[in-house]
């Protein structure tokens, strides 16, 4: 099922698009064209990552270890994280629970 909602080029490396929506979680997809974001972040949502494709290097708190396609990382609340990838490209599905409001408010413009 394709979503229903507009692509978003985050940077140059990162495209997403939110795949669907509630109050209570939010799933999105990433393409990855270079490494991604520069640094780790934070937020009060959990999150679980699942790669699609791709070699990734997860940092997870103080630790960084290889994430391959069909892994999944959980990131529990407030704990600093990013997806690096490693790879030409990559794709990778994160929901996160309750819904990631900013990026509701940003990322939701119908196609």
């Amino acid at each position: 099922m394709e979503s229903k909602f507009k692509k978003y080029k985050l940077n140059d490396n990162i495209t997403m698009q939110v795949i669907a929506y509630t109050e209570q979680m939010m799933t999105a997809k990433f393409w990855f064209t270079g490494p991604g974001f520069p640094g780790t972040h934070h937020h009060s949502n959990e999150e679980t990552d699942v790669i699609v494709s791709g070699e990734f290097e997860a940092t997870h708190g103080s630790e960084t270890f290889p994430v391959y396609p069909g892994q999944a990382l959980q990131i529990a609340p407030n704990v600093e994280h990013n997806m690096k990838c490693l790879s030409p490209t990559g794709e990778m599905i994160s929901s996160w629970t309750p819904a990631r409001k900013d990026m509701i408010e940003k990322f939701t413009e119908l196609a």
